[in-house]
This record gives C-alpha cells, structure tokens and sequence, in this order.
C-alpha cells in the first residue's frame, strides 16, 4: 500500500495501516513518557464549548493567532476555493482587511476569522459543504464581506473571545520570533503537510478540543493523543533540510490556557527509547514518501 493513497499527513497518521503511521509505530512509538507529562502539566478547562461547529472554532482560533503575532498576515488558503471568483476573492480580502486591522479580542476580528475558517474549508474540503452557511449567500449572490462578517453566532463569538483573550495572556507572550505562520516542509511536496506555526524554533500545534469527561467527576480534562504526538514528529521529520531550524516541539491546549513543550532531541529519544540520528530519521521518512 503506496502511502501517497491517504491524501495528506493527518489522514497518514490516523490511517494505522500507512506506511508512514507504521513507521511511527515502530521508531516513534513509547508515547507515555510524553503523555504522562503532558498530563501532570495540564490545567483545568476554561472554555467550555457550546453549539457552534468545534471545527470551525478550531480553524478560526488558528487564524486569530497568526493575525497577533503578524498583523500583516495573509491567509492565502482561505481565498483557493474561489479561484476563478473575482466577486468572492474581493469579499474574502476584504474580510481578510478586517481581521488585520482590529484587535484580536474584538468582536469583529473573531467574525472575521470565523468567515475564513468557512472559506478555508471550502479548499480543504474539496467544494462547498452542502450544511455550510456559505451556501445560501452562492445561491442568492450575496456572498459579500459584510454577509460573511455576520455569519459568526454569538456563542462562536463567546467562544473565540474568550480564547483569544487567554492567548493573549499565556500564549502569545511565549512565543518568539521568527514566526513562520502556516509552514509547509520539504517533503510536502511529496505529501501535503502544513503546520499551525513555528515561532523561535518551536513547532507548535494548537489545539481547541474540549477534552473527554472524567468518569467520576465528570469534569474536562485534556489529554495528549498518541495521533497529535505523531503529528508533531512527522512534521520534524518532513523537514528533511532543515529549513526551519526546529528545536522544539509543542501543543497549546486553547480551551485550558495550557502550553506544553519539549526539546526536539529529547522528545524524539523518549518515543524512541534511544538517541535519534534526525538527519537519518528524515532520509528514511524521505525515502518512505517517495517510494
């Protein structure tokens, strides 16, 4: 089974039968040292979630980050669904204006984020999902920038204001520059791959889950899956020249204000259970990708 069958990373790893999730089971595999601490660091949840698409949360959370740290960010994914659209691409950049120019925490910059997050689902998702709310304003041409600002509900609203402003406060301020905002790696090309953000050498992947309830308390509680474990290594490993210098890799946990990070070395000899030659475990990825 050639691994260029699943269509790109994330589906690689949840797929046990790839030959990249294979790989990582093998070489990469002891995931509860990682898991252990990531658990005894966690803290308890801050955001509870509500009936807005969790996806959508998700995506337009990301979106919010990469337009704190760059206000000149351009989230050139959100505009590929449209090509060939001009009306639509004048609407989404005016969108895109917004989310630049207003703080974070604002009402109309989370609108504006959660009107990109739909728009990029568009390209991820291969054309325009039939429950989406991008539907009706095709159908009516009304697909404009104030129609796609008002889009957000006021619970996505709550939602994404309330972690844009704990980010502010535990997040963003550990972060340092450089920041690369959506990274792609030298062996995307050969599987398609884009990360959340690398800042200062951190690959860091941020994550809103609410987080399974504890069967006794039946609290939140947030837990690292062995799939987000993966995903961060496989990302290490595509960049195969390192380009982007990593040498730490990272999740922040949104909904409970939560940052998580590891020396790149380290947590590569931990899943392991020895030293990592990493320009040698990127030419076996290297060549995997390519077979």
């Amino acid at each position: 089974m050639s691994s260029h069958r699943d269509p790109n990373l994330t589906s690689a790893i949840r797929n046990r039968r790839s030959p990249l999730r294979r790989f990582l089971d093998q070489h990469f595999g002891d995931v509860r040292a990682l898991q252990a601490d990531y658990r005894d660091r966690a803290s308890t949840l801050l955001v509870p979630g509500g009936p807005a698409d969790p996806a959508a949360i998700g995506a337009a959370f990301d979106f919010g980050v990469r337009f704190a740290l760059d206000a000149d960010y351009v989230p050139e994914i959100a505009y590929y669904g449209f090509a060939g659209l001009p009306p639509c691409l004048d609407a989404i950049a005016q969108v895109v204006e917004v989310a630049q120019q207003t703080s974070p925490t604002s009402a109309e910059s989370v609108s504006a984020c959660w009107a990109l997050a739909l728009t990029t689902s568009v390209y991820r998702e291969g054309g325009v999902p039939p429950d989406s709310p991008l539907v009706p304003l095709l159908r009516t041409q009304r697909f404009t920038a104030d129609t796609l600002l008002r889009l957000a509900s006021p619970d996505a609203r709550r939602q994404l204001q309330k972690l844009a402003a704990i980010a502010g406060e535990r997040l963003l301020p550990e972060l340092l520059p450089p920041y690369n905002l959506g990274p792609t790696f030298a062996a995307s090309r050969l599987m398609p791959a884009d990360a959340d953000l690398i800042a200062g050498g951190l690959l860091l992947d941020l994550k809103t889950r609410l987080g399974r309830r504890d069967p006794r308390t039946h609290a939140r509680i947030d837990r690292l899956p062995r799939t987000d474990i993966y995903q961060l290594v496989a990302y290490a490993l595509f960049d195969r020249t390192d380009d982007h210098r990593i040498d730490a890799i990272g999740i922040y946990s949104a909904r409970y204000g939560s940052l998580v990070r590891w020396p790149l070395t380290d947590a590569l000899a931990t899943l392991a259970g020895e030293p990592v030659d990493l320009p040698a475990a990127r030419d076996a990825v290297w060549r995997l990708l390519s077979a």
